[in-house]
């Protein structure tokens, strides 16, 4: 997810931390000098290149509790992410100051110094001098989102002048993302969705100097397929990375269809209903299926794009903090020989 305002349990959100403490194991490989690329848009652009699968993460800076998220990269091993992304949290972060004490860009920053990291900062209550402070922390990519919420007091009521303020103070030495939206702004409430619309805000933060596009969640991968094709037709030519998300319960399903307005198509959410309705009677299997569930739509949705042959080769897991899934994602994806963990494959 771009811009999430709760965490992955759902209970409110505590008062940010001043001290932060990383807890980060990173893996063989992951040197401080291994890095000659963090800027994610070049990085990406470099990758899909390339014509072989590569995935990023992101994550929350901290679960429920307030406690640390602990990431492990051994756990992905022998393929590890290409980069990570950690999620700006609006509500809680707009008013920590000063804005590197903000626990997001304290794990963001732990991280850089071994994998590229795209840092999210959200519009809300955002004023232009407290991005200055940000851009001033000399982060090398960042993802600029709307959110969830907007305050009537903020100065960004759109994530388009971030962009331009971004690459205006930081010219190339920063890399500017944004997310793109295959079945539409559906925090706009458009109902139908206007795509001609749509596809004009996009290709005005592109214009105003975005350099990668990271979509929302989409459970339809036809609609992902089309919205690339339309971003070309468009004359949008940056990288794009299809955004996933591989849930491991019905309920981090149903919060986060509440939260981004996207939905099942109704023959895959008859066939979820069903299988909730088994995990009430059977809390450990209709568990297990719910799991393999997405599991396998998350996998079918990389092979329906890979096959559609439109130039998309990277893919970003939202985990809200749950990794199990997103790997159990990948080792499918390893035994149908379509991700390589090595050069000579």
């Amino acid at each position: 997810m771009h811009a999430i305002q709760v965490p992955a349990g759902g209970s409110p959100l505590p008062a940010a931390a001043t001290s932060y403490i990383p807890c980060v194991t990173f893996a063989p490989g992951q040197n401080e000098s291994g890095m000659a690329e963090q800027r994610i848009g070049t990085l990406v652009a470099e990758r899909t290149a390339q014509r072989r699968l590569f995935y990023g993460i992101e994550l929350l800076a901290s679960g429920p509790g307030g406690r640390p998220t602990c990431l492990d990269f051994h756990h992905f091993l022998p393929l590890l992410p290409t980069f990570v992304s950690v999620v700006w949290l609006g509500q809680r972060y707009w008013d920590v100051e000063p804005v590197g004490q903000v626990e997001s860009l304290q794990l963001a920053q732990h991280l850089a110094t071994r994998i590229p990291v795209l840092p999210h900062v959200s519009a809300y209550r955002m004023s232009r001098q407290r991005l200055d402070q940000f851009l001033e922390l000399n982060f090398s990519s960042v993802l600029a989102v709307r959110g969830d919420q907007v305050h009537e007091e903020q100065e960004f009521l759109i994530s388009q002048p971030m962009v331009e303020q971004s690459r205006r103070q930081r010219g190339e030495n920063i890399s500017v993302c944004v997310p793109g939206y295959p079945e539409g702004y559906t925090s706009l409430g458009d109902m139908p969705q206007n795509a001609a619309k749509n596809m004009q805000f996009l290709k005005a933060k592109i214009d105003a100097g975005a350099d990668c596009i990271i979509t929302q969640i989409c459970y339809r991968p036809e609609v992902i397929v089309q919205f690339v094709k339309d971003c070309r037709a468009a004359g949008i030519a940056v990288p794009i990375v299809v955004g996933l998300m591989s849930h491991e319960s019905f309920r981090s399903y149903s919060m986060i269809e509440q939260i981004a307005g996207v939905q099942l198509p109704d023959d895959l959410r008859a066939e979820l209903d069903q299988l909730h309705s088994a995990h009430v009677k059977d809390m450990k299997s209709g568990q297990d299926l719910i799991r393999r569930f997405f599991v396998g739509l998350t996998v079918r949705t990389v092979r329906h794009v890979l096959d559609a042959d439109v130039g998309i080769w990277g893919f970003h897991f939202f985990t809200l903090n749950r990794f199990k899934p997103v790997q159990a994602v990948l080792q499918e994806l390893r035994d149908l020989n379509l991700l390589k963990d090595s050069e000579k494959e």
